[in-house]
């Protein structure tokens, strides 16, 4: 389900800002909810392990 089809769902509890972000990269990179939730906490996860180095 490419490009945040409409028929796919977040299904994490997040606040609805979090979510609009995550639909919002969705749909500008082209893939899907999901996979975009995970771009997008992996690219933190990264951050967040430099910043505590």
């Amino acid at each position: 389900m490419a490009g945040g089809d409409r028929r796919e769902s977040l299904n994490l509890r997040v606040p609805p800002d979090v979510k609009r972000q995550v639909e919002e990269y969705a749909r500008g990179a082209g893939i899907s909810l999901n996979a975009a939730a995970c771009v997008l906490l992996a690219d933190a996860l990264r951050r967040e392990r430099r910043r505590q180095r």
